[in-house]
């Protein structure tokens, strides 16, 4: 007796009633609950982060209002006075004869030096490696990755001996020429030059008899601001927080607010029960120098957000394209 293969269909009666939802529509809600599903875990995902990354500042902004007593006693999170912010930054104006100042000081100038260093010779390097073919690119572009990929720490002894064969320890140049390397900016700016722009673009200036810095002046450079803000924004967080450069290569009169920072924490009595120190320095006062160093960086991610969003669009798009 031969065996017959039975095939089950929907009912068509059913689905005409109204009983049975057709497949399609069965695939359509079932996509839409997984939608939902992942969006409600992207923000779930999202606030954890923010309550991660943002209530240790809001704690810190927060206990700088109070003092060492008030930080033991009272609640985490309740507000103190802004009297005690006052008295705080009396006795870290106070220390070494107004030091924070100079620490100030000298964190702007290394930093605009850096920045300011690092743009100029990032961007244009960027551009040869993206828009222009020579006979050690590929070396060069690999050396790149390369140093992306080694730890920051990995060349502050080769630095350090550079810096010492060219008699610049002590200065600020001895940290200003190391922090204006950046691999991760010439990357970035690799990215952009080899596929934002289109290689039309340039070899079309090249046939008009264009210079290759003409074709960089007056075509690539005004349509690069975006990365060149991107690039400049790491730059300035990176060479704002720098430290083991300035402590190793600069002296202690020359110190920025990083390096500062550990040099008021060290010298604290409530910080360091083994030292012994007449200084008023506590913990409000260290709290209070920490908002001092992250401000600014804080600000200036605020302030240029919206350029730095976009720069970061265009890359994801080149790195799509």
């Amino acid at each position: 007796m031969a065996l017959t293969e039975t095939h089950t269909a929907p009912d068509t009666a059913a689905v005409v009633a109204g009983t049975q939802p057709p497949r399609r529509m069965r695939i359509s809600v079932d996509h839409r609950a997984k939608s939902r599903a992942l969006i409600l875990f992207a923000w779930v995902a999202l606030l954890l982060w923010a309550a991660y990354t943002v209530l240790p500042i809001l704690w810190l902004v927060i206990a700088g209002t109070k003092t060492g007593s008030e930080l033991a006693t009272q609640p985490a999170w309740s507000f103190g006075s802004i009297q005690n912010v006052v008295n705080a930054w009396a006795n870290v104006a106070a220390f070494n004869n107004g030091v924070i100042y100079s620490w100030i000081w000298n964190t702007v100038v290394l930093t605009v030096g850096q920045l300011a260093l690092t743009l100029a010779v990032t961007i244009p390097a960027g551009y040869a490696l993206g828009a222009c073919s020579f006979r050690l690119r590929k070396p060069a572009l690999a050396a790149t990755l390369a140093l992306i990929l080694l730890p920051g720490g990995a060349l502050v002894l080769p630095q350090f001996l550079e810096m010492v064969a060219l008699g610049l320890i002590g200065t600020r140049w001895a940290v200003i020429l190391p922090g204006s390397v950046f691999p991760l900016g010439i990357y970035l700016t690799f990215i952009f030059f080899s596929t934002t722009i289109g290689r039309d673009v340039y070899d079309a200036a090249r046939i008009d008899g264009a210079s290759e810095w003409r074709i960089f002046a007056r075509i690539a450079l005004p349509l690069s601001w975006p990365i060149v803000a991107l690039v400049g924004f790491f730059s300035f967080v990176r060479s704002w927080g720098e430290f083991i450069l300035p402590y190793i290569m600069l002296r202690s009169s020359d110190f920025p607010l990083s390096v500062g920072l550990a040099v008021l924490a060290s010298t604290s009595p409530d910080l360091n029960p083994n030292v012994i120190s007449n200084s008023n320095i506590g913990i409000p006062e260290v709290i209070l120098t920490t908002i001092i160093t992250m401000l600014p960086v804080m600000l200036v991610l605020v302030l240029a957000q919206r350029i730095v969003l976009k720069g970061s669009n265009m890359m994801g798009g080149a790195l799509r394209g």
